[in-house]
């Protein structure tokens, strides 16, 4: 029997959505062509078997398949014998990780086309084709398995966790990537003080720093001051953007500790010091790592490197030669040369997916595009499918807002929940969302210990009881209906939001709701950047970017589910959380439920899932959030959809459509190619 350690999760099911009559034209949707089999893929085994799903160590598979023989990318034959490059069987680790392909071993070349707003604004899903971490999730968004690291071992209390990587694995320069590259990254990056003067949540446990400590070459152990089950789901997930590990060889230069002229080789390149120079070209945020033209230098562990200075129309990637993965046959992977993200408005994305300009597009696309866009399949030359995982608008107020009179109303939860009770969620799911969705409070999905009461929690529409609500608080109504501040101004509030986040549609149905009850709510559409921006002045009145957490996330990173919830944008609280983290020494004492949470989350990292006190302490951070009404919920269960080109092949059919699952990184895109 499996130990509660092993405990796995279910996979999200997209039954929910077959009987909806607009997706009747999905049932008939051009399959793919066949292919015929010539190596061992998940469609064709050819009798292989491997420990953990569709990969194997190189050992595993030559026992089942016989000796492979590694095989380039014509992409590098010139290089290679230019004597620019090494042949590959010397590029590849000892170790290669050996993918089992979908559908059939494929072919090289093409140019994957993506599209975003703007840069880092909505480019996670270009990221995803590309990343890679220690481990990952496979497709059944459960099964933790091998990537970049070969094995790991965790102690019986889950206080220590061995980690070997694999033997001959080099960086996109050519480097060794060893241990004494994550060892740099814990003790020179994250723990340094200069850096980072507080140690980021999810590399502390027991109120302690991780201890990271290198054993050889290719081993090292993570040691937590208390127990930390949920390391492997945070670089499985939401963590998988954030690599575990850093190239000492490159950024050596750069740092204080190894180049006593750091500080002023950073003056003459224009920073203040050697601190925000380092920051310029490192981040935590992978893909912030290829703006700046040092990406050009910038070695990478990913499937595709940087090729051309980045700007704000367009980012070019090519295939790393180096990559550590082979398929079944010993193909070199990734199968595609280069990625092509081009940065367009909403209006021009959705153009240039109608023209077939595009390959493989989810995030940013709504639900409202869908009959446009389904409607135009076959002249795009794509597929359009709408697999489960969406969440409509959560919204918060600032209850920190540095204006006082707005705090002053913001903090009333009273108010909160008027707004609540103010949104008719059925007209906008069945207006915006062709009735698909489901209304509910704004919660952690797919987890155990939220229950139907909690979703329904204040969400039914009755204007009268908001009303009631906002008169007892004191909040009357001047000549024109919409109701006054306490210093006699009327109550109007500037919401700006991104079309990352919200469509124009959805603001403005929830703004005609509110101005019914004496709310009155001016609209800005801004940048996903500017947004971020104002989220951490703390002079935003509404905020929107909370990522949804499901039962991983949660696990991993329960941070977001209590204040600021966000920490790059936060929607209220951000100096609570400084406060909490210094012990209060900085920032704003929090009330009194917002210091709970911050104690659960201590114990939480701690806990085994499924356990009784997990369940329990579920339950009351879900019971804490919802009286306080953090975060207002609108429409859940709603599908995302998902256009993928018809030329390109070994793509599986998505599951989940979300930021929180890593988007594309369970469905291996390195696998992905073009069958015509």
């Amino acid at each position: 029997m499996a130990s509660i350690w092993d405990r796995r999760f279910p996979v999200l099911s997209a039954g929910m959505l077959t009987t909806a009559t607009i997706l009747v034209a999905l049932q008939v949707a051009t399959p793919r062509p066949a292919l015929a089999s010539a190596c061992a893929s998940v469609a064709d085994s050819k009798g292989l078997k491997t420990a953990v799903p569709q990969q194997g160590d190189l050992a595993e598979i030559e026992k089942a398949l016989g000796k492979l023989t590694f095989r380039d990318n014509p992409l590098f034959a010139d290089k290679v014998k230019a004597g620019q490059l090494p042949s590959v069987d010397k590029r590849l680790p000892a170790e290669p990780l050996v993918v089992v392909p979908y559908e059939e071993c494929g072919k090289y070349g093409g140019t994957l086309r993506g599209l975003s707003r703007a840069l880092e604004s909505g480019s996670a899903e270009v990221l995803s084709w590309r990343q890679v971490n220690l481990v990952r999730l496979s497709d059944d968004l459960s099964t933790i398995v091998p990537n970049v690291a070969k094995s790991w071992t965790w102690s019986d209390d889950r206080k220590q966790i061995t980690i070997t990587l694999r033997k001959g694995h080099k960086w996109s320069d050519g480097a060794p990537f060893t241990a004494d590259d994550v060892m740099f990254y814990f003790d020179d990056i994250i723990k340094n003080k200069d850096l980072h003067p507080t140690t980021r949540a999810e590399w502390m446990s027991g109120g302690k720093p991780v201890d990271a400590e290198k054993i050889d070459e290719t081993t090292f152990k993570l040691t937590f001051a208390a127990p930390n089950p949920g390391l492997l789901h945070f670089l499985a997930t939401g963590g998988s953007y954030f690599a575990a590990y850093a190239p000492k060889h490159h950024y050596m230069k750069y740092h204080l500790k190894y180049n006593p002229k750091a500080e002023e080789e950073a003056k003459a390149a224009g920073a203040e010091n050697w601190v925000k120079n380092f920051h310029r070209i490192w981040s935590r945020w992978k893909d912030a790592e290829t703006i700046p033209a040092h990406a050009l230098t910038r070695p990478t562990l990913e499937s595709h490197i940087i090729e051309v200075e980045t700007n704000t129309q367009r980012r070019i990637f090519v295939a790393n030669p180096f990559y550590f993965k082979v398929d079944t046959a010993g193909n070199q992977l990734p199968y595609i040369d280069r990625h092509h993200e081009r940065f367009l408005n909403k209006d021009l994305q959705t153009l240039a997916i109608l023209n077939g300009e595009v390959d493989q597009k989810a995030q940013g696309i709504d639900l409202e595009d869908y009959p446009v866009l389904k409607e135009n399949d076959a002249k795009g030359g794509y597929v359009l499918t709408l697999p489960p995982g969406q969440t409509a608008y959560p919204v918060a107020f600032n209850i920190t807002h540095r204006d006082p009179a707005l705090r002053q109303i913001f903090a009333d939860v009273r108010f909160r929940q008027a707004m609540s009770l103010a949104i008719n969620r059925k007209e906008m799911n069945e207006t915006l969302w062709f009735g698909l969705g489901t209304p509910a409070a704004a919660l952690p999905l797919k987890v155990p210990f939220v229950t139907d009461a909690d979703r329904n929690y204040m969400i039914n529409y009755d204007p009268a009881a908001a009303n009631k609500l906002l008169d007892d608080m004191g909040l009357k109504r001047g000549t024109d209906g919409i109701r006054l501040r306490a210093d006699g101004k009327p109550l109007q509030l500037l919401w700006e939001y991104t079309s990352q986040f919200a469509s124009n549609g959805a603001v403005q149905l929830v703004r005609g709701y509110w101005k019914a009850v004496g709310v009155d709510v001016n609209l800005k559409e801004i940048t996903t950047q500017l947004t971020r921006q104002k989220a951490l002045e703390g002079g935003a009145d509404i905020l929107m970017e909370w990522d949804v957490p499901f039962e991983p996330n949660l696990i991993s990173d329960v941070q977001t589910y209590m204040p600021p919830y966000r920490p790059a944008s936060p929607l209220f609280g951000a100096a609570w959380r400084q406060w909490s983290d210094s012990k209060g020494a900085k920032g704003e004492e929090p009330p009194a439920w917002a210091k709970r949470l911050y104690a659960i989350e201590l114990e939480w990292r701690t806990l085994v899932p499924g356990s009784p006190r997990y369940l329990e302490l579920g339950k009351e951070m879900v019971r804490i959030n919802l009286d306080n009404m953090t975060i207002i919920g609108t429409v859940t269960d709603l599908p995302g959809p998902t256009v993928v080109s018809k030329k390109l092949a070994n793509v599986r059919e998505w599951t989940v459509q979300h930021y929180n699952y890593a988007r594309t990184y369970p469905f291996r895109a390195d696998q992905w190619y073009f069958a015509r």
